[in-house]
């Protein structure tokens, strides 16, 4: 008996650490400019959290996935990006995130540097369609353990992009601008 113990309890730190991430609000600050004008697909992006207290220091990172200027004043202008990664503690650890709120460097929020009031939006119904399809494919070929595979298949697929327009020839968030976004972590 006195085994057993001893050896749930040498379990449980290795447990502890390997908590998923709950799904929560994380405030990040953008470390490098971001926009229409310059950002091309395939960039990489990176941000600091802010919050909350316990992954405070970490990094985001993530990538530019489409990058679209209006080109002229009343054209509008879109830029799709998620954030992929959360580097924490040494550790690297697959998230998919959305925006529910944005300030620029200047502070003003929903607005990009120019003042341009920024339309946002993600994907999620497409992410949860694509999870559901998935479940059901792997369902049907593999019975319980292959819609389970299968759901993660498909939440893998359909990453969450975040896609943030406006109406002029660019959106911009320069180095310092704070994104408050619904974090979870990604199926493996």
């Amino acid at each position: 008996m006195m085994i057993l113990r001893n050896a749930l309890l040498l379990c449980v730190p290795v447990f502890l650490a390997a908590q998923s991430i709950p799904e929560t609000d994380f405030r990040v600050r953008l470390l490098g400019p971001i926009s229409t004008e310059t950002s091309r697909r395939g960039d990489q992006i990176t941000a600091q959290v802010l919050s909350p207290a316990e992954f405070q220091g970490a990094i985001m990172e993530g990538v530019i996935k489409e990058s679209k200027s209006g080109k002229k004043v009343k054209g509008t202008s879109v830029l799709n990006f998620t954030f992929e990664t959360l580097v924490h503690n040494d550790k690297r650890t697959p998230v998919q995130s959305s925006v529910k709120t944005m300030v620029n460097s200047q502070g003003e929020e929903d607005v990009d540097e120019e003042g341009r009031v920024i339309r946002r939006k993600n994907n999620l119904g497409k992410a949860a369609v694509a999870t559901g399809a998935g479940a059901l494919l792997g369902g049907i070929l593999g019975g319980a353990k292959g819609a389970a595979i299968g759901a993660g298949v498909g939440a893998a697929a359909s990453l969450v992009l975040i896609q943030v327009a406006a109406e002029g020839a660019n959106v911009r968030f320069d180095a310092g601008s704070e994104f408050i976004l619904e974090v979870k972590e990604r199926s493996r």
